[in-house]
């Protein structure tokens, strides 16, 4: 509904109004993350707590309810790049289906609720690289400059240590016992997908994480506005 009333029918209006609805996106999703790292405690090291959730409702309900919204946004978005491919690349949509797919999966069977909902902290990356596309044209100026310097950054701290030396890192060393003592097949299966899922991600923020490499490398982004989802 908001893409369609946004203004604006060529490519560069459909990325522009497809980067005003990601904000939205990390603006309510990233403030309610964060807040709930820095107000309550976070037990990775207890696969009851990532796999169940915690104890109390209201804070159960605040994971679920965010990855719900997530989960919404997430198939939007998917929709739209599906219609308009010069909003991202491939690598997107394959984001999209394993985060998206896995976020829903985890709220229905009310499983790793909690590895999703922190995961999210992940996206604090997200705005720069939409502002960074957005002030593309002033590109000596200061929001282009500080936006690309933030989202290395942010990107590498985010997606890089926090979510996977951190927060997979710990998963993948507390939960193939916790799965296997688990009396369900169905509920070891979902359990050990989640993971599979969770690996795949990292393998996304790898690749992606070497675009950023090649365009510092090369030395490029000092002269002209790169596009990643060109870099091959």
């Amino acid at each position: 509904m908001m893409f369609r009333i946004l203004p604006g029918r060529d490519q560069d209006s459909i990325k522009l109004k497809s980067c005003y609805l990601s904000h939205i996106h990390c603006l309510v999703t990233i403030a309610s993350c964060v807040t709930y790292w820095m107000t309550n405690p976070v037990y990775l090291s207890s696969p009851d707590f990532m796999v169940n959730g915690p104890e109390g409702q209201f804070e159960t309900d605040w994971m679920r309810h965010t990855i719900a919204f997530s989960i919404g946004y997430f198939a939007s978005d998917f929709a739209l790049i599906l219609s308009n491919p010069c909003i991202a690349g491939v690598d997107m949509i394959a984001h999209h289906i394993i985060i998206g797919g896995f976020f829903l999966l985890g709220l229905i069977d009310r499983c790793c609720t909690s590895y999703h909902f922190l995961f999210i902290v992940e996206e604090i990356s997200t705005p720069f690289l939409n502002l960074r596309w957005q002030y593309r044209e002033h590109k000596d100026g200061f929001v282009y400059q500080s936006c690309q310097l933030l989202f290395a950054v942010t990107f590498f701290f985010s997606r890089l240590v926090v979510g996977t030396g951190y927060v997979w890192f710990t998963g993948v060393r507390v939960l193939p016992a916790y799965i296997a003592s688990l009396p369900s097949a169905l509920r070891r299966v979902h359990l050990a997908s989640q993971l599979l899922a969770c690996t795949l991600s990292r393998g996304l923020n790898l690749f992606w994480f070497s675009k950023v490499v090649r365009i510092v490398a090369r030395g490029d982004y000092r002269k002209r506005h790169v596009d990643e989802d060109k870099i091959r």
